[in-house]
Parts: C-alpha cells; sequence; structure tokens
C-alpha cells in the first residue's frame, strides 16, 4: 500500500498532537479529516482561541470536524463518509466511543506518552516525575473502549535525566512518539503485518495519571525535599509550584535538595528559612532542605537567586520572615 493511499483520520488537540500530526503531513501521509475539541475563548469571552490542531488544519486546509460530542449519529455518519483506513489519536483529552473505533479498515492507534500499563490517563509526563520515576517513554496502543488498556503496537524506553522537567520531557517525547508513529505506518505500508501485544500488569503495575489539580501546585514543607523538587520539576512549565511569604506569591522554576547542610539547623520547623545566599535560598523540610535556584516575584519574570537578591524589597522580606507558608 503506498503511504499516499492510506487515508488517516487524525484526532488530537495538544502541541503534543500538533507535532505528530506536522510529521504525518511533512512526510507526505493523507489526512482524510482532522476531529479536535471545540473553540475556546479567552478574555472574558471575547476572543476566540484555535488549538494547535485547528491552526494546522486550515493552514493545509485539511477538513476538521469540533464536535461537542463523539456520541452523535451525524458525527458518525460523517467520519464513514470518509472511508479512513486508520483513526491516529494524540492526546484528544476525551475517550473515544467504540462507534468511532470501529469505522476504520485496520483500526484505531494511540500515541501514549507513558510505558503503558504505569500511567494510564490525562497527565502520564508529570506523574511520571512527580513519583520520581527513573524511566518513562512511549506506548503506541490498538485502542478499544477503556482507558490507555488497548493491546501494545509499539513502546520504547526513556530514562529520565536528573534535571528533566515537565517542559523537556514533553518535547522529548513527543519526538520519539512521531519516530513510534512514522515506524508502525512504514510498517504498515510495505505490508509487514503488525503485532498486538497485551498490556503486561504482572511486569508494570497499572497506575493512573489523574489531570493535575491547582492545589497540588502549592508547596507544602510538611514533604520531604526531594518530593517538593519532584514536583518543581513536574510543574515547570505549567502550572508552576508556588509558595507564599505575607501574603505575596513566589513561583519557584528551580531547585535542589541539599544533603550536606549543617545538620545544626535541621531542627527548625519545616518552612524556616535557614540561608540565603548567591547558591539559593534554603529551606528546612519535615526530611531534608530545598534549595531554591530560580524564583519569580509575583508580575515579575523568573531570575535566579543572584538578581534575586538585587531586589531589596524581596530580600528583606524573606529576613524579616523566615517562616515561609
Amino acid at each position: 500500500m503506498n503511504k499516499k493511499k492510506i487515508k488517516i483520520i487524525f484526532i488530537g488537540t495538544s502541541k503534543f498532537a500538533a507535532y505528530h500530526l506536522k510529521g504525518l503531513i511533512n512526510n507526505i501521509y493523507t489526512i482524510s479529516c482532522i476531529i479536535t475539541k471545540p473553540d475556546t475563548y479567552a478574555n472574558r469571552g471575547y476572543n476566540l482561541i484555535f488549538n494547535p490542531i485547528k491552526k494546522i488544519a486550515l493552514k493545509y486546509k485539511i477538513n476538521i470536524l469540533q464536535p461537542e460530542s463523539l456520541d452523535s449519529v451525524t458525527l458518525i455518519k460523517k467520519i464513514k463518509n470518509y472511508k479512513c483506513d486508520i483513526i491516529i489519536v494524540v492526546d484528544y483529552g476525551l475517550l473515544i466511543p467504540n462507534l468511532i473505533l470501529n469505522i476504520p479498515k485496520l483500526f484505531c492507534m494511540n500515541v501514549h506518552a507513558s510505558l503503558l500499563p504505569r500511567w494510564r490517563g490525562a497527565a502520564p509526563i508529570q506523574r511520571a516525575l512527580l513519583a520520581n520515576d527513573l524511566k518513562t517513554g512511549i506506548s503506541i496502543i490498538k485502542m478499544n473502549d477503556f482507558l490507555d488498556q488497548g493491546d501494545i503496537i509499539y513502546q520504547i524506553e526513556y530514562n529520565i535525566l536528573l534535571y528533566d522537567t515537565y517542559g523537556s520531557l514533553y518535547k522529548k517525547l513527543a519526538i520519539l512518539g512521531l519516530q513510534g508513529l512514522l515506524f508502525i505506518l512504514n510498517k504498515i505500508t510495505k505490508g509487514i503485518q503488525i503485532k498486538f501485544k497485551s498490556q503486561n500488569i504482572n511486569l508494570i503495575k497499572p497506575t493512573y495519571a489523574k489531570k493535575i489539580s491547582k492545589k497540588e501546585c502549592k508547596l507544602n514543607w510538611l514533604l520531604p525535599a526531594k518530593k517538593l523538587e519532584c514536583m518543581i520539576r513536574a510543574f515547570n512549565p505549567c502550572p508552576g509550584t508556588y509558595f507564599f511569604i505575607k501574603d505575596k506569591r513566589f513561583k519557584v522554576w528551580q531547585a535542589e535538595v541539599i544533603t550536606n547542610f549543617n545538620n545544626n539547623y535541621t531542627d527548625k520547623i519545616p518552612g524556616t528559612i535557614l540561608s540565603i545566599n548567591r547558591y539559593g535560598i534554603q529551606i528546612n523540610t519535615i526530611n531534608g532542605i530545598l534549595n531554591i535556584q530560580i524564583i519569580q516575584p509575583s508580575g515579575k519574570k523568573q531570575m535566579n537567586i543572584q538578581n534575586f537578591l538585587n531586589f531589596n524589597q524581596y530580600k528583606n522580606l524573606f529576613i524579616k520572615n523566615n517562616i515561609i507558608t
């Protein structure tokens, strides 16, 4: 089968999905139709916002559907009319019903940013970082009507680096995801049989990657320093971690755990500022010391601690109020 003749319907919403869609277009695959979420509004409903997938669809003049519901009879008829060979789903954000999964001639496949069955769900990259996992990866599955539980078509591992953040992992896994997707499609065009393997729950414990909530982003000094450091990396660049001093909010973008600090200070209550110097702001936690290296006062840009200390208003605030909430 010539790859130009494979009829693909692409379903997705985010920048992660857009990277895969653009890769398919650049590799001359035929995208018959794109399905994405409805447009949203910003600035109190006055400005209409197009997601990254819609922008690509408009640029390349690809047919686009933005249904409010995936169960619509009209939508099902429209999808069937495209007579697609494959449906590819990448970070769409909603469960795809069986009525759609059964439409393509071959199958419906999903690119997911974890080593399934670990971290099924909406936020697999951030949950892997929060759990201090040593590795993550990409899974491409043949979809069924259960959340991220289809048979594995392709998997590749990635060893998480010490300073990887949500932002850096997002980009790295998008690259691996597209490589895997093109690998599978190349097999199909060459007539090579695709093998399916059920998810092995004996090797990897199934875990659910629930959506990140705002309340998770506030730094809690009753948590160990390593947990807080994982939070900072998992929520960088969004939604970002923060704390308050005297009702003033500060976001934290980079920190490290200190293991060789003076033990005389470790009996201080969690949240105590132990020291402020050119290396960072050292804060006691329930277990270990967190050293903040990049910080952002409300209304200001991110700054390293040396630049931060040039603002006397912030320096004095931290010195006078040595307990952080």
